[in-house]
């Protein structure tokens, strides 16, 4: 995963996986809260969709040739960050919730995708911008629901 066509790649993959687990969750199980950690599965969406949400901004802001995080914003700690994205979201459905992860995933690989090519690389900000909001995060919570959902998928 190191240039723009094999980072691409690599969400669509971690992405159709963890779609298929949430395919195997209706809507009263999606809403169980305790079912990952603490949070329902809507508010594990919540959590995601505020990080896509995030991270969209900081890809484009780097597309407009400007520093992707803002002067005083620091991302380095995401327990401080998790619950303000679920507290933002408030009361939604697993449907809902679902729905809006889904929008802000297709925002974040589109802004992805508008990244010059010569951006991408080992060790560069868009990669790891991809693997920590995407391809790591997904794969991390596709075990979460893994063990929601009583082991394989």
């Amino acid at each position: 995963m190191t240039d723009r066509a094999s980072t691409l790649s690599a969400m669509d993959e971690v992405k159709a996986g963890f779609d298929q687990r949430l395919a195997r969750i209706d809507e009263a199980h999606g809403s169980w809260e305790g079912a990952v950690g603490e949070w329902s599965v809507a508010q594990l969406l919540q959590h995601m969709h505020g990080w896509l949400t995030e991270m969209t901004a900081a890809v484009e802001r780097m597309n407009a040739g400007q520093r992707p995080t803002p002067e005083g914003v620091d991302y380095s700690d995401p327990d401080d960050w998790n619950p303000g994205f679920v507290a933002e979201r408030g009361e939604q459905t697993y449907e809902q919730a679902r729905a809006a992860f889904e929008q802000a995933h297709d925002e974040f690989a589109a802004a992805v995708s508008a990244v010059d090519p010569g951006r991408f690389g080992e060790g560069k900000t868009i990669n790891r911008m991809v693997e920590g909001v995407v391809t790591h995060h997904y794969v991390e919570h596709a075990e979460d629901l893994d063990r929601f959902l009583g082991g394989a998928h």
